[in-house]
């Protein structure tokens, strides 16, 4: 009797331990773990699910479906393709986080085929980076110069406050805009 008790506690605990949140997963991998996962992503970047992806979530529906429909009301408009994507530190180390941005871009490849007129957005709050990859197509329109502009005008202010959505959506906002004086 008492193994079967045992064993219904055992099962509870099982399901109610998908409810630990995501901090308290993370304490618990290992080194050896955490780098095997991290392979794991880089060898088999998922496919986006939208023009949001918010691995690290840092925003709630209300702002995906926000700059969701701002960057297909610009591509309705232009033919430029914007994809955002939230990192998680579990996806990548600090060291490699700019290699993990510019591999996503290589793997989803945003931006009309043979135009190469995508744009990724990438950052990492908790290893506080951004990186923007402008696909060549992109880098005829605009400068490596104006795109750090973006980044550290627009963007940077608002993510030091802790207003990710705000700084996505500025950023965004100032990227589009300068896209469109320069087409």
């Amino acid at each position: 009797m008492k193994s079967k008790a045992f064993l219904i506690l055992s099962v509870l605990i099982l399901l109610i331990n998908p409810l630990r949140t995501h901090a308290q997963v993370q304490k618990e991998i290992t080194k050896e773990k955490l780098e095997g996962y991290r392979k794991t992503f880089w060898d088999n970047i998922p496919k986006p699910k939208g023009w949001v992806n918010d691995y690290e979530l840092d925003f709630n529906k209300k702002q995906i479906a926000s700059l969701e429909n701002q960057i297909l009301k610009f591509k309705a408009e232009s033919g430029i393709q914007i994809t955002i994507v939230t990192v998680d530190t579990m996806m990548t180390s600090k060291k490699k986080f700019n290699d993990l941005a510019l591999r996503i871009a290589n793997s989803w490849k945003p931006g009309e085929k043979g135009k190469d007129n995508g744009i990724l957005i990438a950052f990492s709050r908790k290893h506080r980076l951004i990186r923007i990859c402008n696909g060549y197509g992109i880098e005829k329109l605009i400068s490596d110069k104006e795109t750090k502009e973006v980044i550290d005008r627009y963007i940077i202010p608002h993510f030091k406050k802790d207003d990710y959505y705000t700084g996505a959506f500025t950023g965004l906002t100032e990227l589009i805009k300068l896209l469109k004086k320069k087409q």
